[in-house]
């Protein structure tokens, strides 16, 4: 739920999804950061997850 709220965050202050997906690192794919801000991947990996909602965090911490 954090990472969620944290991507809503970061799409609202104008970041977007291939800047994140970019941010996030190697073979972090687009497209399925596309699908999960759709909320289209019913269990998503938690390494994915894990890695989006560190990307996520620097990226609150550089906006504020």
């Amino acid at each position: 739920d954090r990472t969620v709220r944290l991507l809503d965050d970061a799409i609202t202050r104008g970041t977007t999804l291939a800047e994140i997906a970019r941010l996030a690192g190697d073979g972090f794919a687009y497209d399925w950061l596309k699908k999960f801000a759709a909320g289209q991947i019913d269990d998503p990996s938690v390494n994915r997850v894990q890695a989006l909602h560190d990307c996520l965090s620097k990226l609150e911490k550089t906006a504020a």
